[in-house]
């Protein structure tokens, strides 16, 4: 039987098949679901389990054949313990959690990601390629450095084969133009006439300053962003933890994909993050 999610109650545990250094201090790992399931969609997450250790959400980079891919960057004792686990090793997972993107058709696919944010973006770009009708993706990445960017080889492996058109930049300018991707991104939105939708993943300032700057322009239909980077607890809506003011939409439920219409009325986006004690604090 195929199931279309996992189980709420008790993580599932999963067997590392594959590991590998994606960039620095980030790991990509594959993982062997002991049973059969297909539904999993870009833009949602799981929650990881690493036994005696922490349990924390993480983005959904692909899942195929029962395997499901995962990307974790180096952010404190709980993704080093992940770190250090070794093909062969197990790990609980729950979800999948979240609601996902819904890219429309006959747009340009906009996808901007910063950091580890590329993760759950990389599930929605092989999505979009799998579309019996032709998708125009335009994929817009940036880090402090090239050792930073993250599926950089499959991603110009895939603009050499005409699959997307790849844009790249580096704070440092070690690699691609010198500079942040909302550059490239803007350039686009000012030749192009054909409607667009961004999607963006990562920091959430850089986020907002990417939103400020689609509203700017006619063309852009809508924007769907990831807050999947704010603290989540429980993952499936108990907790409350992950709500925002004033509509108290929890990410875990109500996201962690927000539309334009949705984020025009969470005042905390881009402004302030809340903490595992409830307490808010400034971006």
């Amino acid at each position: 039987m195929t199931k279309q999610t996992l189980a709420n109650d008790k993580p599932l545990m999963c067997k590392i098949v594959d590991k590998w250094e994606e960039c620095f201090e980030t790991f990509s790992f594959k993982l062997q679901l002991p049973v059969k399931v297909q539904g999993a969609k870009p833009g949602q997450f799981i929650m990881l389990w690493i036994p005696g250790e922490d349990e924390y959400p993480v983005g959904i980079a692909g899942l195929e054949n029962n395997i499901l891919e995962v990307g974790i960057a180096r952010m404190g004792e709980g993704t080093e313990a992940m770190h250090r686990k070794e093909v062969g090793d197990f790990v609980g997972i729950r979800g999948f959690y979240g609601k996902p993107f819904t890219p429309p058709e006959d747009v340009n696919h906009l996808l901007i990601g910063g950091g580890f944010g590329v993760v759950p973006l990389k599930m929605l770009i092989e999505t979009l390629m799998k579309s019996e009708k032709k998708q125009d993706i335009h994929v817009f990445e940036g880090a402090r450095t090239k050792n930073r960017l993250m599926y950089l080889k499959w991603l110009q492996e895939l603009h050499d084969q005409g699959e997307i058109t790849f844009h790249v930049c580096t704070d440092d300018g070690s690699f691609g133009y010198q500079g942040f991707p909302t550059v490239a991104l803007e350039e686009f939105l000012q030749k192009t006439k054909t409607p667009s939708v961004i999607y963006a993943a990562g920091p959430e300032r850089m986020m907002k300053f990417i939103f400020d700057l689609g509203k700017k322009y006619p063309k852009v239909i809508d924007m769907q962003m990831s807050l999947a980077g704010r603290y989540m607890r429980c993952g499936f809506g108990a907790c409350a933890n992950c709500a925002v003011d004033p509509t108290g939409w929890r990410i875990c439920v109500d996201g962690p994909i927000f539309n334009t219409e949705k984020l025009e009325k969470i005042s905390d986006f881009g402004v302030y993050e809340r903490l595992d004690t409830g307490e808010k604090k400034k971006l």
